[in-house]
C-alpha cells in the first residue's frame, strides 16, 4: 500500500506490518458491556466518545487512545486495524507480545534502524499527521496528561501552580466539618481501605485523605510517615476539582505537578491515581489515592472508585452513629468501645524496602532544595508492596465492620420509631379527648 493511501490514517511504520497471529480473534475480545470506561485513559464512554476494540489485546478503548496499524489479513490482504496506545507503547519500548515476533522487512524496502523507527512512532503518537517533532516522552505527555478545565495560577513565588479552589468551597468545608472527622484517631476500616488500594494497584503508597482550608490530612495511610501535607503541594486539591477520578501517569509530564516539591524533591513521586470521596449532596471531601515512584502506562481506576465509595459509606455511618440519639445502654457501650479502640496511636507505615524519601510540612515556606525527608516512610519508594493479609480476609473484615455499624444504626432507628409511635398514640388520644370536650361545649351552648 502506498504512503499516499495511508495519509491521515496514523499508521505506524510502513514496514512494521502485523500478521494474523498477532491479532486477537473477535471471539476473545472483551465484551462492550464489561467496560464503561476506556481501558487506557479511564474516561467514561459517552455518545461522542464511542467504544472501539484493540485488535491486538482485545480491550475496549476510545478512539483517541487508538492508532491505525497495517496488518496482513488472509482474505482481504493488507488493511488498517485499530491498536490501542498501550500495545503500541509496549512495542516502542521493546516489550511487545513474545508470541508475536517482529516481522521481517519486505524485500523492496530497506528497514530503518530501530532508534529511528521508535522515534517515528513517537511522532505519530504525538500528532496523527506525523508532522511534529519529539521523542517518546512527548507522546507520553500528550497521551497521558489528563484533561482539566480550570485555569492554573502561577502568580506566586513558587514554580508550580497555586492549588485551585473548588466552586462553593465554603459550603464544602461546612459539609466536611459536619462529619467531625479531621484529626481523629486511626480506625481499622480506613486502614483496610488503604491496604486494599495499595495491594490492588501494586503501589507502595496509599492513603484516605481529606482536604480542609490549608492542608491535606490523611485519615489512614500506607507508606507515609506524616499524617498531613500543606494544601499548597497537595495533589488532592486538583483531584477534587472533578467528580471523575484523576490519573497522572507521569507527573513530570503534567504541568500541574512537574515542578511540585513532591515530584522534584526527595519523594520523587512519578505516578498518582485518586478517586474523589463524594457525599450524596455532591460535595467532594477528599480522595482515596495511590502514589508510586515509577511512571506507568495504564491504570485500572475501578478499584479506587469502589474504595472511595466504601470510604464515603463509612464516613456517613460514623456520622450517623455519633449524631443519632442514644436510647439504650447497648448503643452507648458500642460507641464507647469504638472510641476506646481508636485511642491507639496511628499505626506505623508498612515496612517497604527502599531509601528514605519525603518532604517537610512547611515546604512552601522553604526552598525546594531544603525540604526535609519526612513525608514518605523511610522504607517506602521502590514500588514493592509487602504481602499483607489475604484480600478475601480484608474484604470480609471490612464488610463485617460495615454490617456492625448498620446493625447499630438499625437498633437506634428501631428505638426512635418505637418512641415516635408512642408519641403518635398519645397525640391521637389527646385529639380524641379534645373532640369530646368540643362536643360537650357545643351541647351546653345549644
Amino acid at each position: 500500500m502506498s504512503r499516499k493511501g495511508l495519509k491521515g490514517s496514523s499508521t505506524i511504520g510502513g514496514n512494521d506490518v502485523l500478521t494474523i497471529d498477532q491479532l486477537r480473534h473477535q471471539d476473545d475480545w472483551v465484551l462492550d458491556t464489561e467496560r464503561y470506561r476506556c481501558h487506557v485513559c479511564t474516561r467514561n464512554f459517552t455518545r461522542f466518545r464511542r467504544k472501539h476494540h484493540c485488535r491486538k489485546c482485545g480491550e475496549v478503548v476510545c478512539g483517541n487512545c487508538t492508532l491505525k496499524k497495517e496488518a496482513e489479513l488472509p482474505v482481504i490482504g493488507r488493511s488498517l486495524v485499530r491498536v490501542c496506545m498501550s500495545c503500541i507503547l509496549s512495542h516502542a519500548n521493546g516489550q511487545a507480545n513474545p508470541q508475536a515476533p517482529p516481522p521481517a522487512p519486505t524485500s523492496g524496502t530497506a528497514s530503518p534502524p530501530p532508534p529511528r523507527e521508535e522515534h517515528w512512532e513517537a511522532q505519530n503518537f504525538h500528532s496523527p499527521t506525523g508532522n511534529s517533532e519529539g521523542d517518546l516522552s512527548h507522546f507520553t505527555r500528550d497521551f497521558q496528561q489528563p484533561e482539566f478545565d480550570y485555569p492554573l495560577d502561577f502568580s506566586w513565588d513558587h514554580p508550580w501552580p497555586k492549588p485551585p479552589i473548588v466552586p462553593g468551597e465554603s459550603e464544602r468545608l461546612e459539609v466536611l466539618r459536619s462529619f467531625d472527622i479531621m484529626d481523629t484517631p486511626s480506625e481499622d476500616v480506613f486502614d483496610i481501605i488503604c491496604d486494599l488500594a495499595s495491594n490492588a494497584l501494586k503501589s507502595p503508597i496509599a492513603a484516605v485523605s481529606l482536604l480542609d482550608e490549608d492542608r491535606e490530612w490523611f485519615k489512614a495511610s500506607v507508606g507515609l510517615a506524616q499524617n498531613e501535607v500543606p494544601r499548597s503541594v497537595s495533589f488532592c486539591a486538583h483531584a477534587i476539582m472533578s467528580k471523575e477520578p484523576m490519573v497522572v501517569m507521569d507527573t513530570l509530564l503534567d504541568k500541574r505537578f512537574a515542578k511540585n516539591p513532591l515530584v522534584t524533591g526527595a519523594a520523587k513521586i512519578r505516578f498518582y491515581a485518586g478517586a474523589p470521596i463524594c457525599t450524596p449532596s455532591g460535595h467532594l471531601l477528599g480522595t482515596v489515592f495511590v502514589f508510586d515512584t515509577q511512571p506507568r502506562n495504564t491504570c485500572d481506576i475501578a478499584t479506587l472508585e469502589k474504595l472511595s465509595n466504601v470510604a464515603m459509606k463509612n464516613l456517613e455511618d460514623r456520622k450517623n452513629a455519633v449524631a443519632a440519639p442514644i436510647d439504650n445502654g447497648e448503643a452507648v457501650e458500642v460507641v464507647e468501645s469504638d472510641d476506646q479502640q481508636s485511642e491507639a496511636p496511628k499505626r506505623p507505615a508498612e515496612p517497604l524496602r527502599g531509601s528514605g524519601i519525603g518532604i517537610a510540612n512547611q515546604v512552601v515556606a522553604q526552598p525546594v532544595t531544603g525540604a526535609s525527608q519526612d513525608l514518605v516512610a523511610a522504607n517506602a519508594g521502590d514500588g514493592q508492596v509487602t504481602a499483607g493479609p489475604k484480600m478475601e480476609t480484608m474484604l470480609m473484615d471490612l464488610l463485617c465492620r460495615t454490617t456492625e455499624t448498620q446493625q447499630q444504626l438499625a437498633t437506634q432507628q428501631g428505638a426512635m420509631f418505637h418512641t415516635l409511635g408512642q408519641h403518635t398514640a398519645d397525640i391521637d388520644k389527646l385529639a380524641t379527648a379534645m373532640a369530646r370536650m368540643e362536643a360537650k361545649l357545643d351541647a351546653m351552648v345549644e
